[in-house]
């Protein structure tokens, strides 16, 4: 079969590969479409996370956001049938065809006949965007802010705006994503580009002063750091800026991964009293419930998929989605 091979930072070749062998209770899955992760570009930018990547004889191979249909059942599988179209998560989806073992069909759901292979491809990263918000527990009269306005960040908006009535700020550096924000319901974009983001979300929502005089207080109840920061990032981080603003007692959730280690002033995470909660991934019921709310159009996820590539241009479309200012989503349609 065909797949996208991973060698190294930089290095992912189209080749031929050994089609899966199925067990006894193993099914074969024909890969329809494929999301590339933020968590696959730190594994294709600096070789971090190798763990994610299916390795083979030659290499590896990334992908783990995808839908398909089965095609094959060797012995019993109840779970699953032949021509079922199904998304789940594992590692190597991007090549034609997948080994769906029992521990990977138990996380499997069904797609519905009205619902695309692409759209359902983004079930994985909107069940991480449903995981933070939960942790948030937003409400109607609270404001929020989302720094970073990739996949995980305006699915952390749809989540909110699927939920209650909050205030949402959305702050990135790209128009294209800001625009989309907008597009998706949010009450204000920043561009950090353009604007002191941080000086803008303190004139709008005040600031806690640590000293004994305090100004007005913030009133952002919670930040969502969507962003963390790059291996070769320098400057304050977004996490930094995020501790800064939130109120006092308030909430910061960390959904972002972050290339390499960073300094925080604990002190003001102490004085704040702020809540810094990490957000890993996605339970089950945060699995099914992303599924439920695409599935019933509660949250659409089409305008979120920028651009598309089959699998023989892999490397191509893996330098598209680094580019932060024209994509969000691209899809490998194997």
């Amino acid at each position: 079969m065909k797949a996208a091979v991973f060698h190294g930072p930089r290095d992912i070749r189209f080749e031929d590969v050994p089609r899966p062998e199925l067990n006894e209770g193993e099914a074969l899955m024909r890969i329809r479409a494929c999301g590339i992760c933020g968590s696959d570009l730190h594994t294709y930018r600096e070789g971090l996370f190798l763990q994610l990547g299916l390795p083979i004889e030659q290499g590896r191979i990334l992908g783990h956001e995808f839908s398909g249909e089965i095609v094959e059942i060797r012995g019993e599988m109840p779970s699953v049938k032949i021509g079922g179209r199904y998304t789940t998560v594992s590692m190597g989806g991007n090549a034609e065809f997948l080994r769906i073992t029992p521990q990977i069909a138990s996380r499997m759901i069904p797609i519905p006949d009205d619902i695309s292979f692409e759209e359902a491809a983004t079930n994985e990263p909107l069940a991480t965007s449903i995981h933070a918000v939960n942790l948030a527990d937003p409400k109607d009269d609270q404001v929020l802010v989302i720094m970073g306005a990739g996949i995980i960040g305006l699915g952390v908006l749809q989540c909110i705006k699927a939920r209650c009535k909050a205030r949402t700020i959305v702050v990135d550096l790209s128009p294209r994503r800001l625009a989309l924000a907008t597009e998706l319901g949010a009450d204000l974009t920043i561009n950090a580009s353009q604007e002191d983001a941080v000086a803008r979300l303190k004139a709008l929502h005040g600031t806690t002063d640590l000293s004994l005089l305090e100004s007005a207080e913030s009133n952002i109840d919670t930040v969502f750091d969507c962003a963390g920061a790059t291996a070769h990032f320098k400057g304050t981080t977004v996490l930094e800026q995020s501790i800064g603003l939130v109120r006092q007692n308030g909430k910061v959730i960390v959904v972002a991964v972050f290339e390499r280690k960073i300094e925080l002033d604990v002190n003001v995470l102490v004085r704040k009293g702020i809540q810094l909660v990490g957000s890993w991934a996605w339970t089950p019921a945060d699995f099914v419930q992303a599924m439920a709310l695409i599935s019933t159009r509660k949250i659409d996820r089409k305008p979120l998929i920028t651009h598309r590539f089959a699998l023989e241009d892999a490397s191509q479309a893996y330098e598209t989605q680094i580019q932060a200012n024209e994509a969000v989503k691209v899809v490998l349609t194997p």
